[in-house]
């Protein structure tokens, strides 16, 4: 009798278990994320992995009252737990839950660089600004007047809109240190100034080696004779480095011909005083895989070439680097291939690459090749690429050999535009070629560890922009004009540091510069041939 009253109770208890379970569904549906979300000044980059939105703000932005202007989810009916839209205090993080079929957790945060200095007439090397604790110190040599000072540079704040009392003209005994108020965004801040004496006239902060070049930093006096000497380790001769430049006690300059992976010494000097000698070795120099397009199979595909080839004899071309559309316009038959070999018409070598843009059936797809890998189509809206490949060097130039027949955008190839751009039917197309240096992680730009920067043609926020953050250097080359003959074309990099090293490298090309948004000429095609990285 007991053995079966517990039989009955397990019994019950299995089917009460059973039950609850069934009346507590699991969650469901597509979750709840910004697509989308722009402020006064600034465009959020979105980072979906990790639900985080982040506002690069430009100085004169008060990050206590940013405005957010639009904003955009991935479904109707999402609703978030605090306004979105007005003004939002992002001095610190703001946490933000979304609801909707499915709620999620997501983060708003602000980065702002506000530029700041503080230096006084004859002062030894670079001021140090502490935001945190509002003080500012620079340094003079022992032999100056602190009491006799006077302020040849301030800025604690915004450009333009921040006022200081008293006044910097009126400050100039330094031997105490002096107090300032700084107001801006209606705030009052009380920072401290201080001028302390150094007997070290000079000092050698860095020296970064590139490959054919090292830029060369310093402290010293301003107003003074302050330069750099070099010489190839081993050598007795010293070289002067031309062209110095002088801020606020930092000099500057750029060794210029230099020979790669070789060991050089240098000094710095301000007057008669000297610095220790240092040395560093300049970096390698390294060419673009199949950068002449010499190299192609059907690998991939027996609808299309690809530019690699597993049975070369050079291990560097037996893998893919160079990518194409060519996986996503093939998919209604081979004769759509974008972007194809060309082994009757070239400037060096045996081949060339020939990028011609077409409609495709429903859609205009423009010839285009790009360091990186075609991911995948979304059905017949677009595609997804991954750009960028493994790359640590920094050239200074990207050289190349193009030819280009110019069409004209007309109603069938008219699609979308970015925001300002003027294009209309009856305009001439425009093919573009850029190059970038970066240091983008996956994690954050949705690629892969190869190819970091994900770009979906249907979704305008995943775009590259030349002004990220993660972008170290960038140059492009557009031209809305046929270039008949073949025709070498240098794109100089605008870095934006001399000392951070790239993790990957970015060449794209494409016959139609506005192809992503589906816009451009049927009648374009575009013919590339001998890149070449100039260090």
């Amino acid at each position: 009798m007991i053995k079966r009253i517990i039989i009955l109770l397990s019994l019950a208890v299995t089917v009460l278990a059973g039950c609850i379970s069934n009346d507590i569904p699991a969650a469901s549906g597509k979750p709840a994320s910004i697509v989308e979300m722009v402020a006064e000044g600034a465009a959020g980059t979105i980072d979906q992995t990790r639900h985080i939105v982040v506002f690069n703000l430009n100085e004169s932005t008060d990050i206590r009252n940013v405005r957010i202007i639009g904003v955009t989810f991935n479904t109707d009916g999402v609703t978030p737990d605090i306004p979105l839209e007005g003004p939002i205090d992002l001095s610190s993080p703001v946490k933000v839950t979304l609801h909707g079929e499915k709620d999620s957790f997501w983060t708003l945060k602000a980065e702002q660089n506000i530029e700041m200095y503080f230096s006084v007439t004859g002062q030894v090397g670079v001021s140090r600004i502490d935001a945190v604790n509002h003080r500012a110190i620079t340094q003079v040599s022992g032999s100056v007047n602190r009491k006799a000072l006077t302020i040849s540079s301030l800025k604690l704040g915004p450009e333009g809109l921040t006022s200081y009392s008293p006044s910097p003209d009126e400050i100039h005994d330094f031997s105490n240190g002096q107090e300032i108020d700084v107001t801006f965004h209606g705030r009052t801040e009380t920072w401290s100034l201080f001028v302390e004496q150094t007997e070290s006239l000079v000092e050698l902060l860095s020296a970064e080696a590139w490959t054919r070049v090292a830029w060369l930093e310093a402290s010293g006096i301003e107003g003074k004779s302050c330069g750099f000497r070099i010489r190839e380790k081993g050598q007795e001769e010293w070289t002067e480095v031309p062209d110095v430049v002088m801020e606020n006690g930092i000099f500057k300059a750029m060794a210029d011909n230099l020979s790669p992976l070789t060991e050089y010494e240098c000094t710095a000097y301000c007057e008669d005083e000297t610095t220790a000698i240092a040395s560093f070795t300049t970096e390698d120099e390294v060419q673009l895989p199949n950068a002449g397009f010499e190299t192609f199979s059907n690998a991939e595909s027996s609808k299309y070439y690809s530019f690699f080839d597993p049975e070369s004899a050079d291990p560097q071309l037996r893998s893919k680097w160079w990518g194409s559309g060519n996986k996503g316009s093939t998919t209604v038959g081979s004769t759509y291939s974008i972007t194809i070999p060309e082994t009757e018409d070239f400037a060096e070598g045996k081949a060339s690459v020939k990028l011609m843009s077409q409609y495709v059936i429903i859609k205009f797809a423009a010839g285009n090749i790009f360091s990186g890998e075609y991911y995948k189509t979304i059905g017949t809206s677009g595609g997804i690429v991954r750009m960028g490949r493994p790359f640590t060097l920094r050239p200074r130039k990207l050289s190349f050999k193009i030819k280009y027949n110019c069409g004209k955008v007309s109603e069938k190839t008219l699609g979308g535009y970015p925001d300002g751009d003027p294009v209309k039917v009856g305009d001439n197309d425009r093919g573009c070629v850029w190059v970038s240096l970066g240091t983008w992680d996956y994690h954050k730009y949705g690629g892969s560890a190869d190819s970091p920067v994900e770009i979906n043609t249907t979704d305008r926020g995943t775009f590259f922009n030349p002004e990220g953050p993660d972008v170290i250097a960038y140059g492009s080359f557009v031209t809305d004009r046929s270039i008949e003959e073949w025709t070498t074309v240098e794109i100089p990099l605008d870095y934006r540091t001399t000392t951070v090293k790239p993790t990957h490298i970015i060449v794209s090309a494409a016959a139609s510069m506005l192809g992503d948004y589906f816009t451009g000429s049927a009648e374009s095609v575009m013919w590339l041939d001998d890149f070449r990285l100039e260090y």
